[in-house]
């Protein structure tokens, strides 16, 4: 096994997708002045921080780092589960690495061959394989299952005055809870079969998974003492609108294994929902509402985030058939209007509205606020 000997002394801005936080006041960095490594390659840092949900940023001479193994970790079984498997570890990074004090690096240590090696199945050829050796056979029944699907690596660097230096290391694993294959008959046609899996047993091997990564990267110079942190992500069927969620965490602070695994209370719940919950309700009446106001809507979903059973965000898609200004305006106005009745007030929201031509509108409330922001889309 060969990964890249780390070099700590760079980072990148870690900037949301989502739209929200296009609207949110830019907060001022403390850090402004220019800097260089050992190397004298010029580094600095952003002079401004989104919020302190974001790591502030280190550009290494005038250029983004992007992961060793970013190739390998874009290949989940759905654009959804790409998008909260990295995110979802930002979150779970946040609490051992503050936003105050490190700045965040794409992965630097793991290399895309290591990750291939990894993810593949344990043989004599690839003895580093985590997935276990497969049986030959094809048939969900009897198959021996992948349970490991991707591994994402994510630095944080802490500024010394030596320059900014590691100072800690989270990897997301995520897992299947349905083997997705495919087969080939005679004719060369394909087909594609689905395996399900166990939660018992996927748990199990996740957290031997996470172990043995951190033993391998102990092995490595300088990451001896280095603290990691492990999360377990269980992806959702490639068909959910709602993406899966982070199960599990685990703190490495030196050692060759996790200290403890924490489980977390984390769900995902789509609407509407055939679940009788005050939230099921409120959706149903806000999605009544404005289907009544504008009856030629494609569609309205939501995915709600919990924790602890407690309804963290609720991101609603509306899909329109309507093409004209003044009709999205008058539109947007009454989805605000029908959000401050109808959706609960104490959950960030955003909404989105969508036609063939792309967002059309935008309406959100930060969690704790009682005002929508909006923007039309031109």
């Amino acid at each position: 096994m060969k990964m890249n000997k780390p070099r700590w002394k760079m980072g990148v801005l870690l900037a949301s997708l989502g739209l929200l936080a296009a609207c949110t006041d830019l907060e001022k960095s403390s850090e402004q002045t220019p800097q260089t490594n050992n190397n004298l390659v010029p580094v600095e840092t952003t002079t401004n921080q989104l919020s302190n949900a974001y790591y502030r940023a280190l550009i290494v001479d005038g250029t983004y780092k992007s992961s060793q193994n970013r190739g390998v970790s874009l290949e989940l079984n759905s654009t959804v589960n790409m998008k909260d498997f990295e995110s979802g570890l930002l979150d779970v990074a946040r609490s051992v690495f503050s936003t105050d004090t490190y700045y965040f690096q794409e992965g630097q240590v793991i290399t895309e061959e290591v990750a291939q090696s990894w993810l593949g199945r344990k043989t004599e050829d690839n003895p580093d394989g985590l997935n276990p050796t497969g049986n030959d056979s094809d048939d969900p029944k009897t198959r021996v299952p992948k349970y490991l699907s991707q591994i994402v690596e994510q630095d944080y660097l802490v500024q010394t005055e030596k320059g900014f230096e590691l100072g800690g290391i989270a990897i997301g694993l995520a897992m299947n809870q349905i083997d997705y294959y495919t087969t080939k008959d005679e004719k060369d046609r394909i087909y594609t079969h689905e395996q399900e899996l166990d939660i018992a047993k996927i748990e199990e091997n996740a957290k031997k998974y996470g172990n043995q990564i951190v033993r391998r990267l102990r092995q490595e110079e300088g990451l001896e003492s280095i603290p990691i942190v492990v999360g377990i992500f269980i992806q959702s069927p490639q068909d959910s609108l709602a993406g899966g969620v982070y199960k599990f965490e685990g703190l490495s602070q030196e050692g060759n294994s996790v200290d403890e695994w924490v489980e977390r209370k984390e769900e995902k719940i789509l609407f509407p929902s055939n679940e009788e919950s005050e939230d099921a309700s409120h959706f149903a009446n806000f999605k009544n509402e404005i289907q009544s106001f504008f009856p030629n809507l494609s569609g309205v979903t939501g995915i709600g985030r919990y924790n602890n059973s407690q309804l963290q965000s609720l991101e609603i898609n509306i899909m329109t058939q309507f093409y004209g200004e003044t009709e999205i305006i008058a539109f947007t106005q009454h989805i605000t209007d029908a959000a401050s009745q109808y959706l609960p007030q104490d959950a960030q929201i955003e909404i989105k509205v969508e036609s063939i031509d792309g967002i059309e509108s935008f309406v959100a409330r930060d969690n704790g606020s009682q005002n929508f922001t909006y923007h039309i889309f031109d």
